[in-house]
């Protein structure tokens, strides 16, 4: 079984498992979990730079590296 690794340590094409979003900002916490990103949800890397954009389900989400720092996933 994989290890749990930084969301931003992925490249484009991976697909991964969200393990766990690891922020004090339960703000921040809410809004991804409304877009779908949540322990156990699937999701699909499209591109690392600029930033990290990744697709949940049909949802398409932009993330700064520091904010992917913070979700650990398990690639498939």
């Amino acid at each position: 079984m994989n290890r749990a690794v930084p969301l931003h340590r992925l490249k484009p094409g991976q697909r991964a498992q969200v393990v766990e979003l690891r922020s004090d900002n339960h703000t921040r916490l809410a809004r991804l979990g409304a877009l779908g990103l949540m322990p156990g949800s699937w999701l699909v890397v499209l591109q690392c730079k600029p930033a990290v954009v990744l697709r949940v389900g049909e949802t398409e989400i932009s993330l700064d590296d520091a904010v992917a720092g913070e979700i650990l996933v398990r690639p498939a």
